[in-house]
């Protein structure tokens, strides 16, 4: 036999003995997990806690199951209770670490490309799930195959099916305010809105809104509350509801004052068209010029009616009012300022928005409050 030929004979044994490695490791933190009781019921908990909208509960609970045992199992949990408390950041940078530490199980590494996809970072999702795709149990995963024809078919990505099973679930769990009765199964989604007058109300277009029709909308963390018209406010095609409960814009910021340049970056945040609750796409370019001699501008990249226009260090700056084609146009808050969503930039602040850069994870946590998804349903209760 050859050298070349015993060389490639020990590769094909060291990959054989790594996966079954592998194999065992997983097995045997399964078993771990299972000899575990306490662990097993505070993991039950934080659940159900994560699931009635408790996010600071569950967090607390899936890290004490995390420090019984190093498993991927109370990671994912600590990942999704993150999101649920609008910390992507925190979510994004622990996802991360799961994927790395336990790639003999594709949750990790899936739910990580879905988070960098949805957070405005294509290339790195596409790459993230090349790797888990390429390992050797998880070539043929039905969570992989999934993800991978959602991302790859969806500009903004829609959880349904699998995705939206406790186990596997790339979407937050909807939580409605005030102990309100949720929409009925008929609601569908009708349109993006962007939240304004500090968690009061939120602006869309008119033309989204049917006649008659009882309406919801619903954030990026799942936090629900029925909406009425306002109807005496309406310009540029859009419409002002008012929210039965207020939704919290955390630390995120608005701005109703100089409106950011041509040319400068900007970024846009939507939902797919989906009815359940979803985390919202980030979406990045460069903003475009007036169109024509009024206020509305033109984006400069895609994006749908409704969704959140931000400048480039995550101030809310206005909100796409129609689209035409490809071609989204935009009016800024300072347009509307009968309306704004919290005034003008606090003291100390620049006056010229869309300079300073920062991170697509950041810029996604500042939007994640923003964004809104718009439900409706026929008026007959």
């Amino acid at each position: 036999m050859s050298v070349l030929a015993r060389a490639q004979r020990g590769s094909v044994a060291l990959l054989i003995l790594g996966a079954c490695s592998a194999l065992h490791a997983h097995e045997d933190e399964a078993a771990a997990a299972a000899r575990l009781p306490q662990r097993v019921a505070l993991l039950a908990r934080a659940q159900a806690e994560l699931e009635r909208g408790d996010a600071s509960a569950a967090l607390d609970d899936f890290e004490r199951a995390a420090m019984m045992l190093h498993a991927a199992d109370a990671e994912l949990g600590l990942i999704r209770a993150a999101m649920q408390d609008g910390q992507y950041r925190r979510a994004l940078a622990f996802c991360a670490h799961t994927a790395g530490e336990h790639v003999d199980q594709a949750d990790g590494g899936a739910l990580y490309a879905w988070l960098l996809r949805v957070g405005g970072q294509p290339a790195q999702a596409s790459r993230t799930l090349a790797d888990v795709r390429a390992h050797a149990h998880a070539s043929d995963d039905p969570l992989v195959a999934a993800v991978d024809r959602e991302l790859a078919s969806a500009s903004q990505p829609v959880a349904s099916g699998l995705l939206l099973a406790s186990q596997h679930r790339m979407a937050p769990w909807p939580v409605m305010l005030d102990a309100q009765a949720p929409p009925p199964s008929s609601a569908r989604f009708a349109s993006n809105a962007v939240l304004v007058d500090d968690g009061a109300a939120a602006l869309l277009p008119l033309s989204a809104l049917p006649a008659h029709a009882r309406a919801w909308v619903r954030n990026g963390l799942g936090q629900t509350t029925a909406a009425t018209l306002d109807a005496s406010v309406a310009s540029h095609g859009l419409a002002r509801l008012l929210l039965r409960a207020p939704l919290t814009t955390g630390t995120s910021r608005s701005s109703a004052g100089r409106a950011p340049f041509a040319g400068s970056p900007g970024q846009a945040m939507q939902f797919g068209s989906g009815d359940a609750p979803a985390w919202p796409t980030l979406t990045q370019g460069f903003l475009g010029s007036l169109a024509g001699d009024g206020d509305v501008r033109k984006l400069g990249f895609d994006a749908d009616p409704g969704a959140a226009v931000l400048d480039a260090s995550g101030v809310l700056v206005g909100v796409v009012a129609s689209r035409s084609g490809s071609e989204a146009r935009w009016v800024p808050l300072s347009a509307l300022a009968p309306t704004n969503a919290s005034g003008p930039m606090p003291p100390g602040a620049p006056t010229r928005t869309g300079l300073a850069l920062v991170a697509p994870d950041q810029l996604y946590e500042a939007g994640l409050r923003r964004v809104l998804q718009v439900l409706v349903a026929d008026d007959a209760p």
